[in-house]
């Protein structure tokens, strides 16, 4: 339930997701190893970015991004001929909204990083 003054339209909602968007595609793009897939601008993405981690299986990614408290999905993302045009079996899909901080997007960054190491992969962020 929302506060009676807190005044939060359509507008503050979507400038709010084009930041903490932005924000994400910086972070995500600035990680060695991962693969964004799809457009290579922030607003193309309308808070969805699906991407890889270089060697290293979707369904792993999340589980050690669970054990740090960030929850993502993994899989095909019910698009398996798309997948496969690009080559791929299953992916992994972080979807930032308006109630999203740039605290949360940093321990999803950091976690991608541990994951990185865990995998063998020489993190440099």
């Amino acid at each position: 339930m929302c506060s009676s003054d807190l005044k939060l339209g359509f507008d503050t909602i979507q400038e709010r997701e084009r930041q903490i968007g932005e924000y994400c595609y910086k972070a995500l793009t600035a990680i060695p190893y991962v693969h964004l897939l799809g457009a290579q601008n922030a607003e193309a993405h309308h808070g969805i970015f699906t991407f890889t981690l270089e060697g290293v299986h979707p369904h792993d990614i999340a589980e050690i991004l669970s054990a740090d408290g960030v929850c993502i999905r993994a899989g095909h993302h019910c698009a398996q001929p798309l997948l496969r045009a690009f080559g791929l079996d299953g992916a992994v899909r972080l979807s930032p909204a308006f109630y999203n901080t740039t605290e949360e997007i940093i321990r999803t960054m950091d976690a991608l990083d541990r994951c990185i190491r865990v995998f063998g992969k020489a993190a440099k962020r």
